[in-house]
Order: structure tokens, then C-alpha cells, then sequence
């Protein structure tokens, strides 16, 4: 008798939730087919995916338990229809650009007519799964209609144990999340790691997921600029000079193809350095005779790394101390120098290792100007090198990308950006060529650098050996550049001062200037520079005029060099350089805790005397966020 009575409660419960339940599971199941069929594996994160879209899910579809008959179905209709609208538009658009839909692109939706041929030769069977959903509510409102399964009614006390299910099941998945994080980074703050790779990302926590935090975040950002920091960009902007025109050196280079070559964690540390009696990069050391090197020349990264030096270099704006501009605005207005060029007759390029949506990549190119970028698809890795079997080696992505440079028409802009210096600096044994003894005062992480770097040194100097017998050479401008700072603090024990300044010596990152048969000087060059000013420089170089967005300086023309670091958590000013000053900031980033000095013999002058440097500092940071923060990029352009 209890028993038949609990089987009647159960078959009574079943009743009432079966079209919640089915849509949960179902859920689940689409966002793994998505992941799946798009090839976004999420490894040992497979149980964590499951977790958390099942919590996503009795958030979503739980309530409908709640509304009473019509209500109810019209509550989950409108759920499964915006469901499905996610996946459907995710995997379309994945499967055309390799990337992720953004919030932020609802704007360009009018563009989607251009390519509606192409969408529809991406319609495939495995759509229907994503309408699943639909269907199921479909079938339980017609099977309540028609008394066929009639929905039994919840009393009070079944909703409130149903209730905390719901939330039992949303807060576990949530919390498995979390506590995941919290063991990669030991910061709890940070609940999604990799927020670089957004496929990393959607493997580990779903594309709905995905898609929802993206439209929380960028409904909490989208008042972020309020009305006085429109109207203080707007006076800052009108004061603001005008960029020079026809300065030394305008049009030396004109019509001559551009190629940059970033290096990954590249700094100024191991250049014309050894280590343990060994030149630790003798191929740029060379090239840095054979061109012009800065030897003063920085970096201004914050969250965002290689994408931060990306977006500052082609954008001429400083990067954002708490967002990253790839991940978090790749839908703005920009004015980069891949679209200056391409408005002056340039095919724009880039050439990477990585898939197509690293860092964003996918979604923020177009905006960027930049007509194809080369990527993962476009190489075969025939030796890895790094974590993984199809991790793409520096040599494999040299040897590859030369061919593909002599069949660009020309003037063209190409950027190369390289991948086997990355950390965690794995290098296969045999192409570990450094000979550093047993016993040594490195750690294991500073050795593996060394290693990786001088690994992508040689791979360097073979490519620009190989480059220098092509026509190409004598056509092209080379800047060959460090994106960022190796964080493995390499600099004491191989002797690494710098310029003495401590708070950004760590990210002093080399610069060389290749340009053949032009009349530029050669030789080292102490000039304070940074990423931010080399668009205006090539700008110059190749005779065309830069707009007003630009916040950099033309390295051969300034008056008053710069340079200009913040913190990349408080986003205070840490350090300002100039040929006469330098502003150091204390800890706690106080303005007055700060010192002053005389340059570049360093010597303390009264915190007084750099406070309109400071200020006018300040002033230029605070209206590059507003700029970014806001898409306010035509108040620079036109005050």
C-alpha cells in the first residue's frame, strides 16, 4: 500500500514537471552536440560543461512550473524560442567566420543580408535539435488541450520542494564552476579563466551561457560613460592638436609593403645579453645592427597581453585597465592602421597559429580593417612545439608564411605574430640549443624561456635569411617588435637594468626598424617610445597622413618623447618617461607618495615639478577609456 502510494506520487510529480524535465535534459544535450559538432572539445572540463548547463537550465526553464495553465506555455514558448534562436545564430555564424556572436554585433544585423546565399548553404539537419525545444512545448500544451497527458497541479508544498531542486541544482553547478576557477587562479573573482580563448570558454561553460553573460555585461557596460565624460572627452578633444603633416622623413617609404613581426613575451632583457658566456639572441642582435633598434622602447599591457599590444600598436589608443578591448569591445568604431592603409590601395593581412578566435580575433579584424587574417586552418603543424600535437612550431609558421607573403599583391600590410615563446615556454628537448650548464641561479620557468626564446631567435633569423633572396625584401618596411613582458622576472639574473627606473623595467621590449635601401638612420636609438607610437611613425614613413584618434607620436619627429604605463588592476598612472622627467608612483598610487626625477642622470627633483606632466597624462588615459568605453571614437576624429 505505501509502496502503490508512492508510485502514485511519483507518477503524479512526473505528470506535472515532464515538460521542464524534458527541456532541462534537452538542454544539456544541445549545448553538447553544439560543442561537438563544431569540434570545440571541452576535455576534462566535460563534467563542469554538464553542470553547469544543467544549472542553467532550471534557471531558465524551472519557473515555468509556477505559472498556472496558458501562462506557463507561453512562458516556456518564449524561453525555447530565444534558446533556439541562440544556438541556431551561434553555430550559423561559427560555422561562416569561425567565431562567436556578441551582443555588442546586434547593430550589424542589416549585413547579414549581403551574405544570406552563403547562410544557406550552411543549413544542415543537426539545426532541428536546436528546435527540439519548440517542439516539446508544442507537444505538452496540445497533449493538455486534449486531456491526452493532462498536467497534474502543484501544491504549495510540492512548489516549494521543487523550488529548492531548482535552486539546489543551479547553485551546485555554479558553485562546481567557481571552485574550479578558484583552484587555476586563486582568484574567485575571476569566474571564467581563458577569457582569451572564447572557444575555451564556450567548451567549458556552454554557448548559452556564453551568450547570457555577454549580454549582462554588456547591459552593465553600456552606461558606463556617463553624460560629464562625454562633455570633458568633447573639450578634451577640441583641444586636442592636430596630427603634423609633411615631418622628416614623410614618404621615405612610400609604397612600400609593411610587415610586422610581434614576438611572443620578447623582452629587452635578452637582447645583446648572455647567459652563461652564450648570446641568448644572436639573430636580432645582429639585425639590430643591420637596422635601426630602440633600445628605450616599451610596452603598455594590461589584462589583455598579446591582445592588449595588438589593439594599442594598430589603434594608437592605450589599453583598458579592467576589460580587455578584443573581448569586450571588438564591435566598436576604430580607425586602425590596417583601415588607414587599406583606404591607401594596401591589401591588410595577418598571419597566426592559433584558431581563427583567439582572443577575439574573428570578431574584431573586420573592425580593425584588416582584409584576410591567416590562421590554424592555414598551416600544417609537421613538428609540434608546445602543449599540445597541434600546437604550430615557429619554424612550421615561418617556413609557411613566405610563400603566402610573395603571393600577396602588393603594397600590402602583413602582420606575423608568433607563438613558441608563449608560456608556458614547453620546447620539445633536441631544439633546446642553448647550452647552459646544470647548476645555474635561474628557475625552471626562466630557463624554459631562455630555451623558447632563443628557440624563436633562430627560427627569426632563418625567416629574415630566406626573406632577404625574395623581391619582397628591398620593397618592405620590417618592424620586428616584443608584445609583452615574459613575467618570469628574467631580468636580475642575467644583469638586465634597463634605464634603472624599477617600476616598468620589466617591460622594456626591443623595436627594430628594417628598412632597406631607404636613408633612415641606423644604430641604437634611446628615444622613450612605446607600442602606442609606432601607427603614427609608419603613418609618416609611408607618406600618409594619420587621423586624430591617434595618441602616439612619430618616434622621428617628437619633440617631447613619452611614455606613459599604468596599473594594469587599478589602472592608476605607475610611470610616466620623458628625455627631462620621470614620474615614479608608490604603492598606493597617491600622486604626492610618488617621486619625481631629473633625466636621465635620475636625480630627485620636488613631486611638484611633474605634476602637470601628471595631470596632462592623466587627462590623455582618461578620455582614450572614455573613447573605448563609450565607441565615442568621432568626438576624437571630429571635435
Amino acid at each position: 500500500m505505501i509502496f502503490n502510494l508512492i508510485l502514485q506520487r511519483l507518477r503524479r510529480y512526473v505528470s506535472a514537471v515532464w515538460p521542464e524535465a524534458s527541456l532541462i535534459i534537452l538542454f544539456v544535450a544541445q549545448n553538447f552536440f553544439f560543442n561537438r559538432w563544431l569540434d570545440i572539445d571541452p576535455g576534462l572540463y566535460v563534467l563542469r560543461q554538464i553542470l553547469v548547463t544543467l544549472s542553467l537550465g532550471a534557471i531558465l526553464y524551472g519557473p515555468g512550473l509556477f505559472f498556472k495553465k496558458l501562462g506557463r506555455f507561453i512562458y516556456l514558448s518564449v524561453i525555447s524560442l530565444v534558446i533556439s534562436v541562440i544556438f541556431i545564430s551561434q553555430f550559423l555564424y561559427y560555422e561562416y567566420s569561425r567565431g562567436f556572436l556578441q551582443i555588442s554585433s546586434i547593430k550589424y544585423m542589416g549585413e547579414s543580408v549581403a551574405v544570406a546565399g552563403t547562410i544557406k548553404t550552411l543549413l544542415t539537419p543537426c539545426l532541428f535539435l536546436f528546435l527540439a525545444n519548440i517542439l516539446i512545448v508544442c507537444v505538452a500544451f496540445m497533449c493538455s488541450y486534449k486531456n491526452i497527458w493532462k498536467l497534474a497541479a502543484f501544491s504549495d508544498t510540492e512548489k516549494i520542494a521543487t523550488a529548492l531542486v531548482i535552486i539546489f541544482i543551479a547553485f551546485y553547478g555554479y558553485n562546481f564552476l567557481v571552485k574550479a576557477e578558484v583552484k587555476e587562479w586563486g582568484n574567485s573573482s575571476r569566474l571564467y579563466s581563458d577569457v582569451y580563448d572564447i572557444n575555451a570558454l564556450v567548451a567549458k561553460e556552454g554557448i548559452a551561457n556564453f551568450s547570457f553573460e555577454d549580454t549582462i555585461k554588456f547591459i552593465s557596460k553600456s552606461g558606463s560613460v556617463t553624460s560629464q565624460d562625454k562633455d570633458f572627452l568633447e573639450q578634451w578633444s577640441k583641444q586636442k592638436p592636430e596630427p603634423p603633416v609633411f615631418q622628416k622623413y614623410f614618404g621615405i617609404a612610400k609604397g612600400k609593403n609593411l610587415i610586422f613581426i610581434q614576438v611572443e613575451s620578447l623582452e629587452s632583457s635578452v637582447i645583446n645579453q648572455k647567459a652563461y658566456g652564450q648570446e641568448i639572441t644572436p639573430r636580432l642582435n645582429q639585425l639590430t645592427k643591420e637596422g635601426l633598434y630602440f633600445s628605450n622602447y616599451y610596452t603598455q599591457v594590461c589584462e589583455g597581453n598579446t591582445a592588449d599590444a595588438e589593439f594599442v600598436i594598430l589603434n594608437s589608443l592605450y589599453p583598458l585597465a579592467d576589460d580587455v578591448a578584443f573581448v569586450d569591445y571588438a564591435r566598436n568604431k576604430y580607425y586602425a592602421l590596417p583601415e588607414l592603409l587599406k583606404e591607401n590601395n594596401y591589401g591588410t593581412y595577418s598571419m597566426h597559429g592559433d584558431v581563427p578566435n583567439f582572443w577575439n580575433r574573428s570578431n574584431i579584424y573586420p573592425q580593425f580593417g584588416y582584409d584576410t587574417w591567416f590562421s590554424e586552418s592555414d598551416y600544417t603543424v609537421t613538428r609540434p612545439v608546445g602543449e599540445g600535437p597541434s600546437d604550430l612550431g615557429d619554424e612550421d609558421f615561418f617556413n609557411q608564411s613566405l610563400p603566402k607573403l610573395e603571393n600577396l599583391k602588393q603594397p600590402f600590410m602583413a602582420t606575423l605574430i608568433t607563438m613558441s615563446s608563449h608560456t608556458p615556454f614547453i620546447l620539445p628537448e633536441d631544439l633546446q640549443t642553448l647550452q647552459l650548464p646544470s647548476k645555474t641561479n635561474l628557475g625552471q620557468t626562466q630557463w624554459e624561456y631562455l630555451q623558447s626564446i632563443h628557440y624563436t631567435d633562430s627560427k627569426i633569423g632563418d625567416f629574415m635569411d630566406k626573406f632577404k633572396k625574395t623581391d619582397l625584401y628591398d620593397n618592405s618596411i620590417i618592424l620586428i617588435y616584443g608584445d609583452h613582458e615574459s613575467f618570469t622576472d628574467i631580468g636580475k639574473p642575467i644583469g638586465f637594468t634597463g634605464n634603472g627606473l624599477e617600476n616598468i623595467v620589466k617591460t622594456q621590449v626591443p623595436l627594430i626598424i628594417l628598412a632597406p635601401g631607404i636613408d633612415l638612420p641606423k644604430g641604437t636609438s634611446d628615444i622613450p617610445a612605446s607600442h602606442l607610437d609606432i601607427y603614427p611613425t609608419v603613418a609618416n614613413l609611408l607618406g600618409i597622413n594619420y587621423p586624430r584618434s591617434v595618441l602616439g607620436q612619430d618616434i622621428f619627429n617628437t619633440n617631447n618623447p613619452s611614455v606613459t604605463y599604468r596599473n594594469s588592476i587599478s589602472g592608476k598612472i605607475n610611470t610616466i618617461l620623458t628625455s627631462s622627467l620621470a614620474y615614479e608612483s608608490n604603492d598606493d598610487g597617491v600622486y604626492e607618495d610618488g617621486q619625481c626625477l631629473k633625466m636621465p642622470d635620475k636625480k630627485s627633483l620636488p613631486v611638484g615639478d611633474c605634476l602637470g606632466l601628471y595631470n596632462q597624462q592623466q587627462d590623455t588615459l582618461k578620455a582614450s577609456d572614455i573613447v573605448i568605453k563609450g565607441d565615442l571614437l568621432n568626438t576624437l576624429l571630429n571635435p
